[in-house]
């Protein structure tokens, strides 16, 4: 009785366990949509975006969230935050660390952390907020 109680717990055990990688690789393959964003926070090119969440912030702000991840290295993720950021007429501070950047103009924030992971690839988060526009 005991070895038909154990193949029963072991059976139940399997059935609750991990999908195989088959149906684990096709959900993990539909591109996240994440459009709007302001132009001092766009999805970094060629990235894949693995999280992208919008709306108000607080009252009279609206923000958001990107994570993504890339083939490139940290440095040159940051550069390219950078740039946006000082052509939008943002001033920047980097963080104690080279893998943290954050720019602002009083309304309007933009911070990035990018963690570099094997190979010489990236993992970012982006996060942005700005004055929400009357209605």
């Amino acid at each position: 009785m005991k070895p038909l109680i154990a193949a029963t717990a072991l059976l139940a055990l399997a059935a609750c366990g991990p999908k195989p990688a088959a149906e684990t690789k096709t959900a993990a393959a539909a591109p996240i949509p994440c459009e709007g964003l302001p132009e001092y926070a766009p999805v970094y090119p060629g990235a894949k975006v693995t999280l992208c969440t919008q709306g108000e912030a607080a009252p009279g702000k609206i923000g958001g969230a990107v994570g993504f991840t890339s083939p490139d290295a940290p440095g040159a993720i940051l550069a390219f935050y950078r740039a946006k950021a000082a052509a939008s007429g943002m001033s920047g501070i980097d963080g104690d660390v080279a893998i943290v950047f954050r720019a602002d103009d009083g309304p309007r924030v933009v911070r990035i952390q990018v963690l570099p992971e094997a190979g010489g690839s990236s993992t970012a988060i982006l996060t942005w907020e700005a004055a929400a526009k009357p209605s």
